[in-house]
């Protein structure tokens, strides 16, 4: 893992390559996942390892944005997380309304903001609608949204001395298939948990005036229904909305409280050195044989992490349902 450091306007300042005491590097399909580098504190590191500095390597287009920088004891330990954390402090203001397509949606909340210097959005042509009301938030909560409820990732890369954002959604591919028995992987851990699951949202709003107003949100699919009521009454209506767009944000409230009550399913495998980040990568479709578990899942790469310590890279592969803490 061979890296480079830049400054926020993405100019390379230094060349770290692997001289470095250790590196954590996770990436996720459409969440934003942790960084961490340790390094000798050097004069030069010193002067150049700042809080929003970006790293890059040379084998990816991703960045990692760092947000901390602690020297103690002679090292100097920088954490930070994917560079879509820029996002966060971008605020869209403004509404999108429901049906709208989430290439359009994302580019609009972005395009109707303060934008971020260097960072451009690049349509994907993904021809997928969001169903519910978008309001005023931070860009990076509007990506994450529509993206996590379509099964759609997003990403920032490198180009050049500029950055870009843009989303995209492998399709499957049939060589893709692992399973122990075929030794192409090693199963590290498996949860299941249906704890947090709620498929059926209550959520009640109220008028002005105090009349209440209730919308169901029903995603049983005809399995048992498990309820979850949502207390929207904290939404308020807006001069200027329309009795549907009011009831379309209570909607839209209700749908965000129901995303965070998942079924968990999570699959964390070691794939065979050499073969994530060539035969497939992040948001790929895999086919995944749990034999002994008499399960055969199909489900997207969500997430990695790279651990680079004394010229050892430990790669783990996430595919399944990520539990997501908002």
């Amino acid at each position: 893992m061979n890296l480079n450091l830049y400054n926020e306007n993405l100019e390379r300042i230094a060349a770290i390559e692997n001289h470095y005491i250790s590196c954590l590097w996770s990436e996720g399909y459409n969440t934003v996942e942790n960084f961490s580098l340790e390094l000798i504190a050097t004069d030069e590191y010193k002067k150049k390892v700042k809080a929003d500095c970006f790293v890059g390597r040379t084998d990816r287009k991703t960045l990692m944005v760092i947000k901390s920088v602690e020297t103690k004891n002679g090292h100097i330990v920088a954490t930070g997380k994917q560079a879509q954390r820029v996002l966060e402090d971008v605020a869209f203001v403004g509404s999108i309304e429901p049906g709208t397509n989430i290439d359009t949606a994302v580019q609009n909340a972005y395009n109707n903001s303060t934008k971020v210097p260097n960072l451009d959005f690049i349509e994907s042509g993904i021809e997928q609608a969001y169903d519910e009301y978008i309001g005023s938030q931070s860009v990076l909560s509007v990506c994450t949204t529509v993206c996590q409820e379509t099964d759609v990732g997003f990403k920032v890369e490198r180009n050049g001395s500029s950055m870009t954002l843009s989303l995209y959604q492998p399709t499957p591919k049939e060589n893709l298939v692992f399973s122990e028995r075929f030794g192409n992987l090693s199963i590290n851990s498996i949860l299941l948990s249906s704890e947090n699951f709620k498929n059926y949202a209550i959520v009640l709003g109220a008028e002005q005036d105090g009349t209440p107003i209730r919308i169901d949100i029903d995603r049983t699919n005809g399995n048992k229904r498990r309820e979850l009521v949502v207390d929207a009454t904290r939404i308020s209506r807006e001069k200027e909305d329309t009795d549907s767009m009011f009831l379309a944000k209570i909607s839209a409230f209700g749908v965000e409280e129901l995303n965070k009550h998942t079924n968990i399913f999570v699959c964390s495998f070691t794939p065979n050195a050499g073969e994530f980040g060539k035969k497939y990568d992040l948001g790929d479709v895999l086919t995944v044989y749990l034999t002994e578990y008499g399960i055969k899942l199909q489900a997207r790469v969500k997430k990695f992490t790279q651990k680079s310590q004394n010229n050892k890279v430990e790669t783990t592969v996430e595919v399944g349902q990520i539990i997501i803490k908002r």
